[in-house]
Parts: structure tokens; C-alpha cells; sequence
């Protein structure tokens, strides 16, 4: 398996060798050819801007300035003759050339029939090439004559060896210098990438308190942020699931060994004696049956808990909910002498939600308030509603929760009082119900007086 660093270090390298080869192509392979553009294109506009004054009749002075200007420039000389042949004017500094006049006179001829010619001969005494352009003087039905501007190109090929070998000494430097940057780059790139593969590693193994140590505020960092965030949320995930086969293992193994010891006496003791019997038979009952309420509140949590869980929004009478649900409680009341009172409840209250989750809620609550009121006690459902909301309040006055346990009540297998029935998951179960509906919720209590919970809801 080819490691990321290398392959960013041969990248790299790539990288630098085709700016390398573009510099090489350029000053090597295009250094004549532009040179040459180059000089042909600005002897052509000095050529004409000069042409057209001769054409205006300019004076010799000017004449001599203008050709003065492109000797300096590009020591060029510069000649005129007219449309018969005859030089009228003639500005050079550089040394004749013996038989220059032939290839003079095919660059006269071939431009005073109308176009710009170009040509390139050798210098026979300075042993350089001599550019030749001749501009025609005047609109190419009426020439007046021949403008002839004769340039030295600059000695091109010891040039290209000089630029050559510098290039070479370049190369060698940029691609030492590169290889090192490269190296250490890659390395650089590469080692906050290591340290988050071994931290995701370890969490696969089992350890989910890893710290990834990458702090910079690149994707890399970002990615960093994310390993670490999943790590705190692993953590809590298994604090949770160690938390429910604890608890759920501690609170089956009362009723179940209750149940056993029960079902064995029945069996070896009191199984003739009627009173006795049917008073074990009934605690076998009130144990199964608060298993049964252990195995539901779990699974309702797992399923709250899951993308799974989508609430089935519509209208229905919240009066008509709360009603059903103290009546799943009169037996229980009466048995206990309990007095449950509803308020407000006469008449149909249309509120929007998930009905059967709501009922859930009402369930779970009254349910709380009966496992902690004492007999002879009271519980009170109470609704009370304004323009746009329906609020609901479940009061009872039991032993009540002191100031500094009410925040922690809504926790999953919290109990205030440790010998109390239930899961301790009845209000973690009508929390998420309730944040669901995002409903505003609560509990206030004075302990040994009143407690109370209440939740609103979206009246129609």
C-alpha cells in the first residue's frame, strides 16, 4: 500500500517538474521565435509612424530624429528612396556590408508593390544576422517610395547557451529545495492524519476516552472536532447502556426473586390455607405486573430514542384523554381511598397533537402522582386554557421532591425515593413525548404539601 505522504511528495515533485520543463520550453525552445516577433513588430511601428512623416513632407531634422530614435533603440539604420530607386535619405552607424545592395534591392522591390516585406540575410563582416524590413511609403495604389530599416539581431544562440546553463544550475537547486519542502509538507500533512486514524483504531478496539491532540482550524482540525465529539457521545452512549443493564438488572431481580420465593411457599406452605395463599397470589400479581411496566417503559424509551419515532399530529379533545385515563386509575383510587378531582374538564377542549403519546404523558403522571400519595390523599387534574394554549396540571399532595432533587427528576432511572415503584423511566418517557410536541413542561413542589407537573399544548 502506496502511504499518502509519498504520494503527495511524488505530486509534488511533479508539480515542480513541469513549471521546470515549461521555463526550459520557453527560454530555450521559444526564446529565438519571440525575439524575433518581438523586433519585427516594433521596427514595424516605428517603421510607419517614420514612413508616414516622410509621407507628410516632414523635414530632414525630423526625419533624422525619428531615425535617430530607432538606431538607439534597436541599432537599426535607416534609409529612403523613392518609388525610381534614388536614396534620399540614409541614417545608419552601422558598418556597410559587402553585397547588402542585392538583398536591398529584392526588399525594394517586392515591397514597393504595396506590402510590408520582411527579410533576414548574415552580415558578412560582423558574422550576425541582419533583420531587412522595408515599409512602403504611401497608400498602396499611389507608393512614393521605400523606407528600408536594417537591424543587427543579437547574437541568440550564445544567449540560449548562457541562459542554458543557468537553468541547469537552477533546476538542480529548485529540485533539491523542492524535494525537501516536499518531504516535509507531506510529512506535515500527514501527521494529524495518523494521530485521527489511531484515535479512530482505539475506539475501535473499546477505548472510546481517546483525545484526538490536532488543533488546526483546516478540514483536518474539523475532522479532528468530529472524532473527539463522537468519542464524548460513544462514551455516554455506553454510560447509558451500562446505566440500563444496571438498573434494569437491579430492578427485575426484587420482583423476580419475590415472585420465586412467593410461587415456591404457595407451593411447600400455604397452598391449602385459602387467606394466605391468595395474599402471596396477589403479591405475585402486583410483581408481575410491575415487570411487565419495566419491560414497557424500556422499550417505549428505545423507541423514542430511535429516527424511527414520528409523532402523528392531529386535533382531539383533550378533556375527553384526561377522562380516559382517570378512569383507568378509579379501581386503584378507590382501593387506596384516594380522591382524584378533575377541573375544567366539563366540556370539549380541542387541543393538536399526537394523541395516544398524549395520553402516555397524562398516564405517567398520574401514575406518579398515585405511586407517591399516601391513602387518604388527594390528586387533582386540572386544565385551564387561554387564546392559544391549553395547560394541564397533575397535583397531588404526597411526600413531595426536595429543591435539590427536582432538577434531576426527569433523568432516565431516576428516583427520589429509592424504595419507590416504577422504573424511573415514567417522566424521562413523558419528556421526550412532550419535546416532541415541543410543548412547554414543568414540575414545582413543596414537599409534604404539593406537587405538581403541567404541560401545555396548542389549542384549535
Amino acid at each position: 500500500m502506496k502511504k499518502i505522504s509519498v504520494r503527495l511528495w511524488v505530486q509534488m515533485l511533479l508539480l515542480i517538474g513541469i513549471t521546470l520543463g515549461l521555463l526550459w520550453f520557453s527560454q530555450i525552445v521559444m526564446l529565438e521565435r519571440y525575439y524575433l516577433y518581438s523586433q519585427v513588430r516594433n521596427i514595424k511601428q516605428e517603421g510607419l509612424a517614420l514612413a508616414k512623416v516622410y509621407e507628410d513632407g516632414g523635414s530632414v531634422d525630423l526625419l533624422e530624429k525619428g531615425a535617430e530614435e530607432l538606431n538607439l533603440k534597436y541599432n537599426a539604420g535607416v534609409e529612403a528612396y523613392s518609388i525610381s530607386g534614388e536614396r534620399v535619405f540614409g541614417y545608419s552607424l552601422m558598418p556597410m556590408m559587402m553585397g547588402r545592395a542585392v538583398y536591398k534591392q529584392e526588399v525594394f522591390s517586392e515591397t514597393a508593390k504595396g506590402g510590408i516585406v520582411v527579410r533576414q540575410t548574415k552580415h558578412n563582416r560582423l558574422n550576425s544576422n541582419i533583420l531587412l524590413v522595408g515599409i512602403p511609403i504611401g497608400e498602396p495604389e499611389s507608393i512614393k517610395g521605400v523606407l528600408i530599416i536594417s537591424s543587427p539581431l543579437a547574437a541568440i544562440k550564445e544567449t540560449k547557451i548562457i541562459i542554458k546553463e543557468q537553468l541547469v544550475i537552477i533546476t538542480f537547486i529548485l529540485v533539491l529545495i523542492s524535494s525537501i519542502l516536499a518531504y516535509y509538507f507531506s510529512k506535515a500533512f500527514t501527521k494529524p492524519m495518523l494521530k485521527i486514524n489511531e484515535a479512530a483504531a482505539r475506539m475501535a478496539e473499546g477505548n472510546l476516552s481517546v483525545k484526538v491532540d490536532v488543533e488546526s482550524q483546516d478540514e483536518l482540525g474539523m475532522l479532528a472536532g468530529t472524532i473527539r465529539n463522537l468519542s464524548e457521545q460513544l462514551q455516554k452512549i455506553e454510560k447509558l447502556r451500562r446505566d440500563l443493564v444496571a438498573n434494569v438488572s437491579h430492578e427485575f431481580r426484587t420482583p423476580l426473586s419475590l415472585i420465586k420465593g412467593y410461587a415456591e411457599t404457595i407451593r411447600d406452605v400455604t397452598g391449602d390455607v385459602k387467606e394466605k395463599r391468595d395474599r402471596q397470589l396477589d403479591i405475585i400479581l402486583e410483581e408481575t405486573d410491575r415487570l411487565r411496566s419495566m419491560v414497557d417503559d424500556t422499550l417505549n424509551m428505545s423507541q423514542m430514542q430511535t429516527d424511527t419515532f414520528k409523532l402523528n399530529i392531529g386535533a382531539f379533545d383533550i378533556s375527553a384523554a384526561i377522562g380516559s385515563i382517570a378512569g383507568k386509575f378509579s379501581y386503584m383510587t378507590e382501593k387506596k381511598g384516594i380522591d382524584m378531582e378533575m377541573q375544567g374538564t366539563d366540556k370539549v377542549i380541542t387541543v393538536m397533537g399526537d394523541e395516544p403519546q398524549i395520553e402516555q404523558v397524562l398516564y405517567n403522571f398520574v401514575n406518579n402522582a398515585y405511586n407517591h400519595t399516601p391513602s387518604g390523599g388527594w390528586i387533582r387534574i386540572k386544565v385551564a386554557e387561554d387564546k392559544n394554549n391549553v395547560k394541564v396540571e397533575i397535583s397531588d399532595n404526597g411526600e413531595g421532591i426536595s429543591e435539590e432533587e427536582l432538577p434531576y427528576i426527569w433523568d432516565r432511572f431516576y428516583k427520589v425515593s429509592k424504595g419507590s415503584k416504577g422504573t424511573g423511566l415514567g417522566l424521562s418517557i413523558a419528556k421526550e413525548i412532550l419535546k416532541a410536541h415541543d410543548s412547554n413542561y414543568g414540575a414545582e413542589s413543596m414537599q409534604n404539601e404539593e406537587t405538581k407537573f403541567w404541560f401545555t399544548l396548542e389549542k384549535v
